[in-house]
This record gives structure tokens, C-alpha cells and sequence, in this order.
């Protein structure tokens, strides 16, 4: 064998050897067999969970619930010692408040059932409806304001 096929075998073999070298490094740390048995059941049982989480619903809050478009009538109720009357045709309706003193106030009405809200005059309210009556709630939701009105 001469000089150059000894060099050339020489740098051949190194080449060869961090070639080796290198692919290794890349390799993922192999895992004990116990651990390769499990895995592939966990990845399935994550797999089924993600596709079954794609066909829930998320939970909805605080979106308004579409209300009936005919809740035409006379509504009755009390606020705060005052008796109120409520009458509705279609989307508009009058707003009559009789004080204990004997005073009135007849107030206009408007209705947005998709939104859920109804106007009383100048005053923004939020409207619920449940069979024959109608539960009127200020934008807060207070519960000390809410107003029962019953047909």
C-alpha cells in the first residue's frame, strides 16, 4: 500500500467516523420498553379526546336568548309600592306607572326581542319572557330592580 491510499483510507475512515458521530446525536434517547408501551395508548386516548372536544359546544354566558316576537297583551305587576301596566302590540307598547299618591306616567315602549332589550321612555332595560309573564331587568341586572309582569 502506498503513502496516498494509507492517507486516503485514513481520511476516509474519519469521514466515516463523524459522519457516525453526528447521526447519532440526532437520534431521539431511546426509551425503556415500558414506556414505548404506554405511550402509543396515550397518544390514541389524546388523539379521541381532540376530535371529540371539536363536536362540543362551548359554554355560552351572558348572550341574549331569542326572546318570542309575539308577546302581544296586557301585563300587570308591582315596583317598589307602584303599580305598573304594561301593553305590547308588536314591537312597541305603553309603559303606564300608577304611584301610590295618584299620580301617573305613561311612558313609550320599544321592543328588540333579537337582542333582547326594550326601552322605556329614555331607560335601556333588559327583557326576559317565561310563558305569561315578562321579567324586566335593568342593563346590571340588578335583582333588587327586577320587575315581574304577569298577564
Amino acid at each position: 500500500m502506498t503513502f496516498k491510499t494509507a492517507a486516503l483510507s485514513i481520511v476516509s475512515l474519519a469521514s466515516v467516523s463523524l459522519l457516525v458521530a453526528c447521526s447519532q446525536r440526532t437520534q431521539p434517547v431511546q426509551q425503556p420498553v415500558a414506556q414505548q408501551a404506554q405511550q402509543p395508548a396515550q397518544q390514541n386516548t389524546n388523539t379521541a379526546n381532540a376530535g371529540s372536544n371539536q363536536n362540543q359546544a362551548a359554554p355560552v354566558q351572558n348572550q341574549p336568548v331569542a326572546q318570542p316576537t309575539d308577546i302581544d297583551g296586557t301585563y300587570t305587576g308591582q315596583d317598589d309600592g307602584d303599580r305598573i301596566t304594561l301593553v305590547v302590540t308588536g314591537t312597541t307598547g305603553t309603559w303606564t306607572e300608577l304611584e301610590s299618591d295618584g299620580d301617573q306616567k305613561v311612558k313609550q315602549v320599544t321592543f328588540d326581542a333579537t337582542n333582547q332589550r326594550m326601552t322605556i321612555g329614555d331607560d335601556a332595560k333588559i327583557y326576559t319572557v317565561n310563558g305569561n309573564q315578562i321579567v324586566v331587568d335593568d342593563i346590571d341586572r340588578d335583582p333588587s330592580d327586577q320587575i315581574v309582569l304577569s298577564k
